[in-house]
């Protein structure tokens, strides 16, 4: 039995980690929290990164990479060039009020990832404390192929400029 390479997954998981460890190393970041799941359930991966500027703790982003069962098989039954990953970047911070911050929040992450993007706001709110807390997602709509990784480190500048316009929303 022949060697095989690594995924898709393997490939993009080591590209993004490296870029970010590289501004982690730099004092550009904060690498705060990692995960490298198998679900052995579903049989999916998941890399999970999260990260905040260093003047900043309130406000995070987390880059989210997976790949599922269908693309994993037909990876490695070789039955298609085109295996890839779903990608998710999300911001978590805290907001003052429950909603009056939310359209401009919007307006920014679309002036930064561009109209074409599935920007989604979900609102928490503790109800003894009543502080507000705001999930900010960006999702892509398609799969992130190997060919793509050029794309994905182009993204990391726009993760940094959504971090720190989010926190002069805070």
């Amino acid at each position: 039995m022949g060697r095989l390479d690594p995924t898709a997954f393997d490939n993009l998981k080591t590209v993004l980690e490296g870029a970010i460890y590289d501004l982690d190393l730099d004092g550009t970041v904060v690498v705060t929290d990692r995960h490298d799941w198998l679900d052995l359930a579903h049989f999916s991966r998941t890399y999970r990164l999260t990260f905040r500027l260093p003047e900043e703790i309130d406000v995070v982003c987390t880059v989210t990479l997976e790949m599922h069962l269908e693309q994993i098989a037909r990876e490695l039954l070789q039955q298609a060039t085109d295996a890839g990953c779903v990608l998710t970047i999300t911001f978590l911070m805290p907001i003052k009020s429950d909603e009056s911050v939310c359209p401009l929040i919007e307006e920014t992450m679309r002036s930064i990832w561009g109209k074409t993007r599935l920007i989604r706001q979900v609102l928490r709110r503790d109800y003894n404390s009543g502080h507000y807390e705001n999930e900010i997602t960006v999702q892509f709509g398609r799969l992130i192929r190997e060919e793509n990784v050029d794309d994905l480190l182009e993204m990391v500048p726009y993760m940094l400029e959504s971090l720190r316009k989010l926190l002069l929303m805070t």
